[in-house]
């Protein structure tokens, strides 16, 4: 009895395997491995915008001229990007506690850069007679942001040489941690997670998290210009990792910064990229890809600016040095290349004693015409208990009112509720579809569209034919087109979008599916648009940290201003035309039945085209403000578009579908 059983069960096994694997060779239509074909076509359309931006360099190089109107127009693609600022309010800062130390000392304080969101921050002031030039420390991502050692010794260094510092906690990290419990626990792994987390609202009401930590350093300097012992004409900004992306857009901001000195950041921003892969919510503004690491510097040049490196960093040295080549070529035909310099040293990622010397020796030269190489010595460290300027350790428990970044994305989304009811109350449709197109990056490839016949077979009930759907500069899109055969004319197409891919449902419901539309009389169509299915991206390259399976081709997208969503209606629009230039189908109508990441994809396509006769949608997002007031959601990347809250939602997308779309909530 035990061998009879061991045997039902080995044989149970073989037929579960014999099962699965004709649905998975009958799943395969591309004729080739596609799970990383997604992220090249991206790096390609990437390196292509890159070399673009090299080749205007290139030619503003010829003259001083020419240069400075490059600079302006980084300027102004910058400003674009950037977004707009709320007006100044009153900083209301407030000093907690003073520390005396050797030489100087440091008052921990908070002030507001708007009104109710606390930024956390210790000044140190040197002892003697001011004004003294000021500093803005911005500080990486360690958590314990302006208490992490390396962070400290910087400061002292600087005020022992003669500087006001300010040195910062960015939000998410320090005191200033966004997503917590009512305890002020974090809610997230850390840093990273939380800036990618909240950077998803921030993108849809059109700005970013890279915009509000810019907001609060540009109101760390009022502080700083507020202080007596600063001087107001002589300020200098420097930070490392995070810290120097900061310093990177605060030098290309504000005209108040004179000298800086990025440190483990600058590198070329496309080779980083195809290297690295896309970083946290902190680095980039969405739109961004017109401009390089080096535009940021350029647009403030020919200010004195010191770039800190490691040979061994993550951040990739070879791009570091490329870009400061470009640098060099600048600051020498504005005629100052004493200005700009590299500072290499053979260690890792930090902000470590030989660059701290360097940098404070730097801004000694430019600000106090002192060009003697500064030593560090024995330079201490005070715990984190005595650097805090809260009582509670957090903001967020500190101030009952706290304006948490989550708040501030939903008071924007409150505030621009007027344009998306001017969008429902618009009734030319062609101007909304002109409108919508414009805010997803969607611009409709109208090369002519072929297929590959990769597979045919047909059983008494259909005929199967698998095809590579093409068009020049896209992907290619799967598909799989099961027609009924018989006398009886088929009388409707129904294209089926699913999460999982075209053919990862079980073999049974699978099959049940086929069996019952082809009874119907049905055209069933099944299609993996791009980064779905058969181009899914390897699930191991999309760091789990940052909550999403395909976060890096979605940062990317963003990046060049083509949003994942715009790339899958332009798949979408493609398998459309394929299946209406077939004659036997193209008077059929159209039924879409999407689920999950498909749902705002195909909202769009409706809304923008005719054809498709009705579209039903499950277990999908209906609206995008649940990103808002729940930020602590997985793959939420998928679906973001830059600034697309400014204009509609979702709901407003289907209200002018004319009745054409049923939607159930996510």
């Amino acid at each position: 009895m035990k061998d009879s059983k061991s045997k039902n069960i080995i044989l149970s096994s073989a037929l579960a395997c014999f099962l699965a694997l004709p649905l998975k060779l009958e799943a395969q239509v591309l004729p080739f491995k596609g799970q990383t074909v997604y992220n090249a076509y991206l790096v390609r359309d990437l390196h292509r915008a890159y070399d673009q931006r090299h080749e205007k360099l290139t030619q503003a190089l010829a003259s001083k001229e020419s240069l400075r109107a490059y600079q302006a127009d980084v300027k102004k693609e910058y400003l674009r990007v950037v977004g707009q600022f709320p007006q100044k309010q009153p900083l209301n800062a407030k000093i907690t506690r003073q520390t005396k130390q050797d030489g100087y000392r440091i008052e921990n304080l908070v002030y507001e850069s708007r009104p109710n969101h606390h930024v956390t921050a210790n000044l140190y002031l040197p002892e003697g007679k001011g004004p003294f030039p000021g500093v803005i420390l911005m500080n990486g991502h360690e958590m314990t942001a302006k208490a992490t050692e390396s962070y400290q010794k910087t400061a002292r260094l600087f005020a022992r040489n003669g500087f006001v510092v300010l040195s910062v906690d960015p939000f998410s990290q320090g005191e200033r941690v966004q997503l917590t419990d009512s305890t002020g626990k974090s809610l997230t792994r850390g840093s990273t997670t939380e800036h990618t987390l909240l950077n998803a609202g921030a993108t849809l009401v059109g700005t970013s998290v890279a915009a509000y930590m810019l907001w609060d350093n540009v109101r760390g300097l009022d502080y700083l210009e507020s202080r007596p012992e600063v001087d107001k004409t002589r300020i200098g900004a420097l930070g490392n990792s995070g810290g120097g992306t900061q310093t990177m857009y605060l030098m290309a901001y504000d005209d108040r910064i004179k000298v800086a000195a990025p440190c483990s950041y600058f590198t070329q921003r496309d080779r980083y990229i195809e290297v690295a892969g896309s970083q946290d919510g902190c680095q980039y503004m969405p739109g961004e890809g017109n401009l390089e690491m080096a535009d940021f510097i350029i647009a403030a040049a020919p200010k004195p600016v010191l770039i800190l490196a490691a040979e061994n960093d993550f951040v990739d040295h070879y791009g570091t040095l490329k870009g400061f080549e470009e640098l060099q070529k600048v600051y020498h035909t504005l005629q100052e290349p004493e200005k700009v310099k590299l500072f290499v040293w053979p260690d890792g990622h930090g902000i470590t004693q030989p660059k701290r010397e360097e940098a404070v020796t730097w801004f000694r030269k430019w600000l106090y015409q002192d060009s003697r190489p500064v030593k560090e010595g024995q330079v201490g460290a005070l715990p984190e208990k005595d650097l805090l300027a809260t009582k509670t350790g957090q903001v967020n428990t500190a101030f009952s009112t706290e304006a948490t970044i989550q708040k501030l994305n939903f008071a924007l989304f409150q505030e621009l509720a007027p344009k998306r009811q001017a969008f429902l109350n618009e009734q030319n449709e062609s101007k909304l579809k002109t409108k919508v197109r414009e805010v997803i990056g969607l611009q409709l490839n109208q090369a002519p569209v072929f297929t590959d016949l990769s597979g045919e077979s047909q059983t008494g009930q259909y005929r199967l034919e698998k095809r590579v759907v093409m068009r020049q500069s896209e992907l290619p899109v799967p598909v799989m087109v099961y027609a009924p055969v018989g006398n009886k004319a088929p009388s409707r197409i129904v294209l089926r979008l699913t999460d999982a891919g075209k053919g990862m449902e079980t073999l049974a419901k699978n099959e049940a599916l086929i069996q019952k539309e082809m009874a119907a009389g049905t055209v069933l169509v099944l299609a993996d648009l791009r980064g779905i299915g058969e181009t899914k991206d390897d699930p191991k390259l999309n760091d789990a940290k940052y909550w999403s399976s395909e976060y890096r081709n979605a940062v990317l997208s963003l990046h060049l201003k083509r949003p994942l969503l715009a790339q899958r209606v332009q798949d979408l629009t493609s398998v459309l035309d394929f299946l209406k230039s077939q004659k036997s189908l193209a008077k059929l109508p159209v039924h879409v039945e999407a689920e999950g990441v498909y749902g705002p994809v195909v909202t769009h396509a409706v809304f923008l085209d005719h054809r498709i006769t009705q579209a039903t949608l499950s277990n999908t997002l209906t609206t995008y403000q649940t990103f808002l007031t729940n930020p602590l959601q997985q793959d939420m990347f998928s679906h973001v578009v830059q600034g697309i809250l400014q204009y509609y939602d979702l709901p407003d997308l289907v209200k002018k579908s004319g009745g054409r779309i049923k939607q159930t909530s996510l």
